[in-house]
């Protein structure tokens, strides 16, 4: 019985980690340049927005998360920006 639980946690474990390297795979420089050019294109085309401030925010903590190698961040507040200029 203790041989079955050991197994488990260390199927539990793997999954985790996995899983963790499969979403810091997705979030990475290159997806941070692509969503600050996506941002940049959205801004260009709504600069009649009564969003785009907020969004133009929220671009700016994107650079800046992503500046400091915390991507999953940056990209979250690139969505956010996105989804504000109705581009998501």
């Amino acid at each position: 019985m203790r041989n079955l639980k050991l197994t488990a946690l260390a199927l539990c474990a793997t999954v985790a980690m996995g899983a963790s390297a499969a979403n810091a795979a997705e979030a990475s420089a290159d997806t941070c340049m692509s969503m600050q050019s996506q941002v940049k294109a959205a801004v260009a085309s709504n600069q009649q927005s009564p969003n785009l401030a907020a969004a133009m925010k929220e671009s700016g903590y994107g650079r800046d998360f992503c500046n400091n190698a915390m991507y999953k961040n940056g990209i979250s507040h690139y969505a956010q920006a996105l989804k504000l200029l109705g581009q998501s």
